[in-house]
């Protein structure tokens, strides 16, 4: 359960790389890095799965003062999450 609670916070990490930061390097966290994967293969993290391209913009604009809160009613990124997924 604790598994659950805690891979948001580490599903959100590749869009913080994606600015330049890399909190946690593959090579210095194999089994952190496992982990990731394993979570990421359960079928229920598939169905609530962000790309941290999402993350990414949404972190782009509330730098900027207009973060995107309502992704999910936006058609394009439904369909672009399930391309990607």
């Amino acid at each position: 359960m604790a598994d659950l609670h805690l891979y948001p916070i580490f599903e959100r990490l590749p869009a913080i790389c994606k600015l330049g930061f890399d909190v946690f390097p593959a090579d210095k966290y194999p089994v952190l890095t496992a982990w990731t994967s394993t979570m990421q293969q359960l079928d229920f993290v598939r169905k609530i799965w962000y790309s941290p391209v999402l993350y990414k913009n949404f972190i782009v604009g509330r730098k900027a003062g207009f973060p995107e809160y309502d992704v999910e009613l936006d058609g394009e990124t439904v369909e672009t999450q399930k391309s990607v997924a």
